[in-house]
């Protein structure tokens, strides 16, 4: 939702540090595939050292790099469909290895399940719909997606750095309740987008 409100500012924002970057010789491309490898990394050093401090916060740097790479590909016109395509499949596999380490770490098994599933259903439901043709027109959207990759991101990071120095509340720290947010509100947007794409795709049917 805070891409979609906010993404001109953020664009012009990350395009300074697109610019830096893209000095090193680094490609959007190299960029996208860094994050990945580093989020893997990442990940599997979390179900070894079971700091969540340490993991929320190496998470939340990691997925600079997500904008990062589109700001690099933006500066120096190298924006591509394959680079676009790349970087949201990386995605879909770094929401998987963040879910999967915290579940392992924290036993919130099903909870981590959930919120993956509607992780990919929402993504699933925009790219289907997609290939139908049906496509957002531009100042006719309406409402935004409640939960989309930043928010699920940014909510696990705070849960994260967070449940350390909280107690328990009702017998379970802050982290289940993190995770069963994440995973409610993910289905929910992918309901959502569900929604939004069926009618579309009926008024397609509809003019034949």
């Amino acid at each position: 939702m805070i891409d979609e409100l906010y993404k001109a500012q953020m664009d012009l924002f990350w395009n300074h540090f697109g610019r830096l970057v893209a000095r090193t010789g680094l490609t959007p491309n190299g960029v996208t595939v860094i994050g990945f490898l580093l989020c893997a990394a990442n990940a599997w050093a979390f179900t070894r050292h079971h700091d969540m401090l340490l993991f929320g916060v190496l998470v939340a740097l990691i997925e600079l790099l997500d904008n990062v790479d589109g700001a690099v590909a933006r500066v120096t016109g190298q924006t591509t469909r394959m680079g676009a395509y790349l970087d949201a499949a990386t995605d879909r596999y770094k929401d998987f290895f963040i879910l999967l380490a915290i579940a392992h770490v924290s036993g919130y098994w099903l909870a981590c399940t959930l919120a993956i599933a509607g992780s990919l259903i929402t993504s699933y439901n925009h790219a289907r719909a997609a290939m139908l043709g049906a496509r957002d027109e531009p100042g006719r959207r309406g409402w935004p997606d409640l939960f989309e990759r930043f928010e699920r991101i940014a909510t696990i990071c705070v849960g994260l750095a967070l449940t350390p120095y909280l107690p328990p509340i009702f017998g379970q720290d802050l982290l289940f309740y993190i995770v069963w947010l994440v995973a409610g509100m993910t289905q929910l947007t992918g309901v959502q987008r569900f929604l939004r794409r069926a009618r579309q795709l009926k008024v397609m049917d509809e003019a034949g």
